[in-house]
């Protein structure tokens, strides 16, 4: 073939250098004549025989099989680089559940009275803590109100929010005791059995609650079981002979959350938890494999688990910019990233359902009103979008802050991060969007233009020698504005 290659290139070589016209050499000037000089004409002249020679080889290599030139391979495209879309397919709507945003909770999108610190929900019912360390608690057909209890350690609910379980020391005496959280409910009475309020230091508490009613508390020394939601509320199980070391953490969808705590583990965070059962007797069957985490939440139906890794949240970090998603009973994870600039804050994750969890979002760096976000598991993403409308009247926020809110929708192309759409008509929001192309832009400083309106500029990285205008009138939205015309300076 080699041989076969050569004679080509000759051939192609000859024919190509028969046809070539080369000029004479041209005189040039002595070199001492010319000082500092060098001849080119010899390189230009290798340079162009390796031309030749290349374009040969090129010809030659572009032949099929059967000796056809083939066509010259099409150059790919690129594609320009756009900020990328959220997937549309995420709703943004209110959270199905309940959630606090700056010390506010919100429950079926209504404000309810009162500061808090967070909310957990399960089933439609819910459990609210405020600062002072009032509980609140809250179900479909049930007026929600404080638990009228002094509570140290926090409240239990079952998986599916049929029971609540808690130790009460109102009497200053711990007692064992919860409710049903059914609108006919009743309370749970006291828990035959004394209970020491802490053992080395540690608190006894309840663990967890099955939506049977067994009540799980441990402390380093106690481990019972008190079957509250059977027979006459009088049965109480010793763990510690019926499930030696082994120490319950919480109870979800998929079971009870366990590690073996005969080396002295208390949580999951460096020892491999496990999936279990807990039969009438207090024998505790080990059901399947768990991964460590720092917080670990599983979906109602017990088919998902989203966590925090082990050493991401410990401390006094307040948020992580990712969590992990994987089906229960499997090793395949995804990793669920929250928005550019943006973190999961801690303890706001919360499953609306078996496929979607929402949470809050705050700032990476410097000063921004926290917003919401929702994932999906099942497409693999997240979409941010707007927290609930800002109390007060018109004015509260600047034109400038209105107007960076608009474009930093803008760049995302996502219109959900909008508290209040009606900042910006469907016209100027599309005008927006094609200024962007996609990219970056931001925000400029505005000047009153008399009336009460401000001309506020703007920039976008697609085009940054043009300026771009807003003019921006009063209104009675949520931010005190509204964007009323977009253009191009001199168009």
């Amino acid at each position: 073939m080699t041989t076969e290659l050569e004679k080509v290139l000759v051939r192609e070589l000859h024919e190509v250098a028969d046809g070539l016209h080369v000029p004479p050499m041209p005189s040039l000037p002595r070199e001492e004549a010319r000082p500092g000089r060098v001849r080119h004409w010899q390189p230009l002249l290798v340079a162009a025989v390796v031309v030749l020679i290349v374009g040969a080889v090129a010809l030659f290599l572009d032949q099929g099989g059967d000796g056809r030139p083939q066509p010259a391979p099409q150059p790919t495209p690129t594609a320009p680089s756009v900020t990328p879309t959220p997937d549309t397919k995420i709703a943004a709507t209110p959270p199905a559940v309940p959630y606090v945003v700056d010390r506010k909770l919100y429950v079926d999108g209504t404000q309810v009275p009162g500061e808090f610190w967070s909310v957990e929900s399960r089933g439609g019912a819910w459990l609210a803590w405020q600062p002072d360390g009032t509980w609140w608690f809250g179900a479909p057909g049930v007026d929600a109100g404080p638990i009228d209890a002094v509570i140290d350690e926090a409240p239990v609910l079952s998986p599916h929010g049929k029971y609540v379980a808690f130790v009460d020391i109102s009497s200053g005496k711990p007692v064992l005791t919860g409710f049903d959280t059914s609108p006919s409910g009743e309370g749970l009475g006291a828990a035959p059995v004394d209970l020491p309020r802490r053992e080395d230091g540690v608190s006894v508490k309840v663990r967890a609650v099955t939506d049977d009613g067994d009540v799980i508390v441990q402390g380093t020394r106690t481990s019972l079981m008190w079957r509250a939601g059977t027979g006459d509320q009088q049965t109480v199980v010793d763990l510690n002979e019926t499930a030696p070391d082994q120490v319950v953490l919480q109870g979800t969808g998929a079971g009870l959350v366990v590690v073996d705590g005969a080396d002295g583990a208390t949580d999951a965070t460096s020892t491999e938890p496990y999936l279990a059962t807990i039969s009438a007797d207090g024998v505790l069957t080990r059901t399947d494999t768990l991964p460590t985490y720092d917080d670990l939440e599983v979906s109602p139906g017990g088919t998902w688990l989203v966590r925090a890794p082990a050493g991401t949240i410990g401390g006094d970090v307040t948020l992580t910019t990712s969590l992990d998603a994987q089906e229960v009973g499997s090793t395949d994870e995804m990793v669920l990233a929250a928005p550019d600039h943006w973190g999961f804050a801690v303890n706001t994750w919360a499953w609306e359902d078996d496929e979607t969890l929402v949470a809050v979002l705050l700032p990476l760096r410097g000063q921004a009103d926290a917003r919401l976000v929702r994932c999906s598991v099942t497409l693999g993403g997240c979409r941010a979008f707007a927290g609930p409308a800002a109390d007060g009247a018109t004015g509260t926020v600047t034109a400038e802050q209105a107007l960076d809110a608009v474009i930093e929708a803008v760049v995302a192309g996502d219109r959900a991060l909008l508290t209040d759409q009606a900042v910006i008509r469907d016209g100027e929001w599309q005008q927006l969007l094609d200024f962007a192309a996609g990219q970056g832009g931001s925000g400029g400083s505005c000047r009153d233009n008399g009336g009460g309106t401000q001309d506020c500029e703007i920039s976008f990285a697609a085009n940054p020698s043009a300026t771009y205008y807003a003019i921006l009138e009063p209104a009675q939205y949520a931010y005190g504005w509204r964007v009323g015309y977009v253009s191009i300076a001199g168009a």
